[in-house]
Order: C-alpha cells, then structure tokens, then sequence
C-alpha cells in the first residue's frame, strides 16, 4: 500500500472513528436528559399523588374537630355543629375519593374507608345518646376511634413516599419528609385537644394521665418543628419564611396559649369553654401550619417543573449540538483530527467515568468554541448533578435515622414507646415456632399520682427515668423494655427457655434496692405491681397477651400492690 494511501485510510479511518464517537456521545446525552426528562415527569404526577395524599390525611384529622363539638350537645339533626360535621364528611369523602384513580393505594385505601365507617358509627351512636347518658369512657372510646382512622391512612402516606425511592430526584423525599412531618405536628395537636375534649364536655377535671399525654405529645411535636426548620431553613422563598414565622406566632403562639388555659383551668374543671367553643377557637390555629406544608409542596412542585423544562432545553441543546458536530466534521475534514478528535474522546472517556459513577475533577473545556465547549459545560452539569445527588442521598439517610429514632423511642425515657414494643412483639410471634410461648411481663409504679402530687411532674419524670435505667440494667441485651404509657412498662424475654415469673421479682427487688435519690435532695422509696404472662403465637394474637399480663397486673395491684402474679393467655 502506498504512503498516500496509508494516510488516507489512515485520515478516513480517523474519521469514521470521530464521527462514531459523535453519533455515541450524542446519543449517550441525548438518552441521558430524556430519561432525566421523563423521570422528572414522573416525579411530578407523584408528587400530585402524594398532595393529594397529604390533602385526604389533613381531612381525615380536621374531621375530628366537628366530631368533638357534636359530641359536646344534645342530639339535634340541625345544629350548626352538626351541619359543619356533614361538610366536613363530605370534604373528607371527595378527598378519599380523588385517590381512586391511583393505582397501587387501593388496599391502604380500602382499609382506611373501613376504619372511617367504623369510626363514624361510633360517632352516630354515641350522638343519639342524651348528653349526660354519655359517659366519659364512651367519648374516649370515639376519640380513639378517630385516632386510629388517622393511623391507618398512614399506609397511604407510606405507600406514596415509596414509590419516591424508585425514582432518581434528588431532593422529593426529603420535601415529603418534611411535608409529612408538619402534618404529624398538625395531627399530634389535634390530639391533643381530642385527648381533653372528654373532660371539657363532662366538667371534670384534667386527669394525671390527660397532662401527661399531653406533655408527651407537645414533646414530639417541638422535636418535629425543630427538624422542620432545619429543613425548610435553606428555602430562599420569603413567603415560606413568612409563614414559618407565622406558625411560630399562631400556631405555638395563640394556639398553645389556649392549650395552657385549659390545663389551668381544667384542674377544678371550671372551663372557659365548650366543646364547640374550643374547637372554633383552636382549630383556626392549625392554618398556618397548613399552609406552610402546601406552600412548601407547591414550591416543590414549582422547582419540579422548572427542572422539567431545564430538562427539555437541554435536551433540545444537546440535540441540536450533536447535529451540527456531525455536519462540521463532514465539512472540516482537514481540521477533525485536531479540533475534534481528541476532545470528543476525552469527552467520551468522561461520560463513561460518570457512567461508572466516577466524579473526578472538574473538565476543562478545551481549546474550541460551539459546540465542544457546550459538551463539556454539559458534562460538567452532569458531574454537579452527581455531586449534588450524592450529598441528597447523604442527608436524605440521616433524616431517615433520625426520624426513626424520634419515631421508636420515648421522649423521656430514652427506651423503646409502645409502637416499636408492638412491632418488635408481631416481629417475635411471626419468627417464634408455634408452640413456643412468648413471655411479657407488665409493670406500674405504685401510687405515682402521689408522687406526682406531693413532689411535682418533675420528681415524677426522674422516678419515671430512674425506673427505666434499673429497668435496663437488670434485663440481659436480648430482652426488650418499653415504656408502655404513663407510669406503665413492659418487658418481652426473647428467651423462651427463661422463668417470666423470676425475672419480675429480680425487676421488683430491684426498685426496691435503694431510695430513688431526686435532685432536690429527697428520697423516694418507689415499689410497682407486675403482671405475668406467657402466650405461644398459635394460642392467640399480641392483644390476647396484653389483655393476659394486664389482667394479671390488676391482680397484683387488687392484692395489696409490691407483688407479682403471673396468668396463662388464653
């Protein structure tokens, strides 16, 4: 072969290899912002779903509020209390009902429709009742009734903020977080209002366990708010910034004021309000929470949108650019060894480097205009959005622990609440062979109300932590404790092999070991009464084993208190 033909195959051959590489490069980009493109789309139609779920959960709690001023009066088909309840069900049911068309929330919404039906017989029975018949176990018994509609729906929200993680957005399902947590700040204090609700409608007074529910509550939703500003901090949006400050002013302002009154007027039970006075006057309070949390998924949904159309132009761009790169290679042969030959394969070794998940360091745009420095200020786009990706994925992990940690374990305490006890007993009864029996042991500080009564909330509090740190120590690490409720605990023994009936007495012997020392100075010797019993899971169902160790802590504490008596579950 001559010289002149060993360049030019040589030449050719360069050219068939740039503009290989071009129709690779651009076809790499081009499928890289449409997948980004439809992803975003679908990122957006999600999001409408998850609105639309946070929509029928805020419904879902608001209904409460008519609930508790009908609940309040005598029967009258026509009040004005009884007349909001019907909007208000109405608003709730079309809300519900926009969810229909969504697939993969039909089981979570059925459910939530069965327990809303339940909830509202309740209701209605307990309406037709004179108002003195109704007793204040029957209005707990609604209240927690509509609590666990609440509850329930919760499965909708989880469903929603699932299908986030099968997509690629960067910041979606900490904006869900967050919208998810400024509803659970509303939900918390619907509760509790819900919670002495009861003793405003019978005029008595505030119970011990009332304040403390309250306490705990208001609790978590100070934590949420914190985690919530932390969040919603770094949103440059001035109205958002307005409205933070007006949840702030309204919200834990005016709305925590009426709290506080009714606490201290609720001590001889002289109120200054009604149910219906109450609710009118507390439940204007929760609009700027939830304005805060549309605000803040509009915003969202805003930036969504944006990036959308940031996606398409891109889109257009890098189309464009690799048309005419493949056209300016076919006209400027003489120059593609230089000007495009070497660029496009280090352009290409820097697609593929991000392909791999390699970020590196910044590309320099190399020497040349158009459309080579447009492909690497592309590149570079694409390694800030990695970059920025990763440090999502970073904060989105960390928010998950923490919201976990808030989640399973109580405030106070610094032990396990009652809903990780439950699911670490349904994970045991699931795992545990049939035949095997499940000890729980249940525990309840004697005469605590006069702890309280004589020291004050705060020596109740340290009995309360104190309880729980010999608690901890006197179990082995497999053994699971919890605090129940209140002054209440629980301990499952993982060991099947283990006496349930001698580890409450070495638990009993162990409050008793020495005065529980408060920080004023004073000693306390603290005793409690314990339940025993042992269910195997083919005997029955975690409730069946609660109802057990309860009934047998009733029993201890009938027999004088400071003892342990054990039952079999049926």
């Amino acid at each position: 072969m001559s010289k002149h033909r060993s360049l030019s195959y040589r030449f050719w051959a360069a050219i068939a290899v740039i503009l290989g590489c071009s129709v690779v490069l651009g076809a790499i980009l081009i499928s890289t912002y449409y997948r980004e493109l439809q992803a975003t789309r679908l990122s957006e139609r999600r999001l409408e779903h998850f609105q639309l779920v946070m929509s029928a959960l805020n419904h879902l709690s608001a209904e409460r509020g008519p609930v508790n001023s009908v609940l309040g009066e005598e029967p009258k088909a026509d009040s004005p209390s009884r007349q909001r309840l019907t909007r208000f069900r109405a608003n709730t049911d079309a809300a519900l009902e926009r969810l229909s068309p969504i697939p993969g929330f039909s089981q979570q919404l059925a459910e939530t429709r069965r327990s809303l039906a339940h909830a509202r017989q309740m209701v209605e029975r307990l309406d037709r009742q004179p108002l003195q018949s109704r007793s204040p176990r029957d209005f707990r018994d609604v209240v927690q009734a509509m609590f666990a509609v609440v509850d329930t729906a919760q499965s909708l929200v989880d469903a929603a903020i699932g299908d986030f993680n099968t997509t690629e957005s960067d910041h979606l399902i900490g904006t869900a977080l967050v919208a998810r947590m400024l509803s659970e700040i509303r939900e918390q204090v619907g509760r509790m209002g819900s919670n002495i609700i009861t003793s405003i409608a019978a005029r008595t007074p505030i119970s011990s366990q009332q304040r403390t529910a309250h306490d705990i509550a208001y609790g978590r939703v100070l934590g949420f708010w914190q985690l919530v500003e932390q969040q919603t901090s770094a949103n440059t949006d001035p109205q958002i910034a307005a409205m933070r400050r007006a949840v702030n002013e309204d919200f834990f302002g005016r709305g925590m004021a009426i709290y506080r009154d009714i606490l201290t007027t609720g001590e001889d039970g002289n109120y200054g309000f009604d149910t219906t006075s109450f609710t009118n006057q507390i439940v204007p309070t929760f609009a700027s929470l939830e304005r805060l949390r549309d605000m803040y998924l509009e915003s969202a949904t805003a930036k969504m949108k944006a990036n959308g159309e940031h996606a398409r132009q891109l889109l257009l761009i890098i189309s464009t650019v690799t048309l005419v790169a493949l056209l300016l290679e076919l006209a400027l042969v003489a120059a593609s060894q230089t000007l495009l030959f070497r660029p496009l394969l280090s352009a290409r070794d820097a697609v593929m480097a991000l392909a791999a998940g390699k970020i590196g360091q910044s590309y320099g745009t190399p020497r040349g205009r158009g459309e080579i420095g447009s492909l690497f200020k592309a590149l570079n786009i694409l390694r800030g959005k990695l970059i920025e990706r990763d440090a999502l994925d970073q904060e989105k992990l960390k928010l998950t622990a923490q919201l976990r940690q808030l989640a399973e374990t109580d405030g106070l305490t610094g032990i396990l609440n009652r809903g990780a006890l439950e699911q670490r007993a349904a994970s045991l009864l699931a795992t545990r062979p049939a035949s095997q029996p499940l000890p729980l042991i249940l525990l309840d500080i004697d005469h605590f109300k006069r702890i309280n009564d004589s020291y004050g909330h705060v020596a109740g509090d340290e009995v309360l932590k104190e309880t729980a740190r010999r608690l901890q120590a006197a179990l082995r690490p497999t053994d699971v404790v919890a605090r129940f409720g209140g002054e209440e605990f629980a301990i499952l023994l993982a060991d099947s092999t283990a006496a349930p009936g001698q580890v409450a007495e070495r638990l009993r012997n162990a409050l008793l070991a020495a005065p529980f020392a408060l920080e004023t100075g004073a000693a306390l010797d603290v005793t409690a009464s314990f339940g025993v019993a042992a269910m195997a899971p083919a005997a029955g169902s975690w409730s069946d084993l609660v109802e057990a160790a309860d009934q047998a802590l009733y029993e201890a504490k009938a027999a004088g208190r400071n003892r342990v008596v054990a039952r079999t579950a049926a």
